[in-house]
């Protein structure tokens, strides 16, 4: 397996991994939020959207990962512009998880979760801005 194939793969994992503690572990405890300033009717609507966005660029990163046919160059675009939105998604999840760090120690663990989630998010955007710029070589074994 060549070395952008396994960083797309990472950056799907990454990413999927994101929307997944982002659904279970951070979106609860917002809704049960009791902090006289909470919004979670406006909150929890944009985690869901980053929840969206997180499985639709992991799914992007996987079916680019297993694709090797079409315009190279359109597919290394694509993939560029897909690290740079996952880095955009986790920046997005730094201000969330600066903002709910001040609600409170009920909060603690949906903070700690949020910020396990930008490390993920901007993991799989350099891995997926890494794999656009590497060059794909096969030898005659590999096809």
């Amino acid at each position: 397996m060549h070395w952008p194939r396994r960083f797309l793969l990472f950056g799907a994992l990454a990413t999927f991994a994101t929307a997944a503690i982002l659904a279970t572990s951070v979106i609860p405890p917002v809704l049960a939020d009791t902090y006289p300033h909470a919004t979670p009717e406006r909150s929890v609507p944009a985690f869901w959207v980053n929840v969206i966005l997180n499985i639709l660029l992991a799914a992007e990163a996987f079916s680019f990962s297993r694709v090797r046919t079409g315009d190279a160059g359109r597919r290394r675009v694509w993939i560029g512009v897909s690290g740079v939105v996952a880095l955009l998604l986790g920046l997005a999840l730094t201000d969330a998880a600066t903002a709910l760090a001040t609600h409170g120690s009920a909060m603690r663990g949906a903070v700690v979760a949020l910020w396990a989630c930008v490390c993920l998010n901007t993991a799989a955007g350099v891995s997926m801005i890494a794999a656009s710029f590497m060059q794909r070589t096969s030898s005659p074994a590999q096809g």
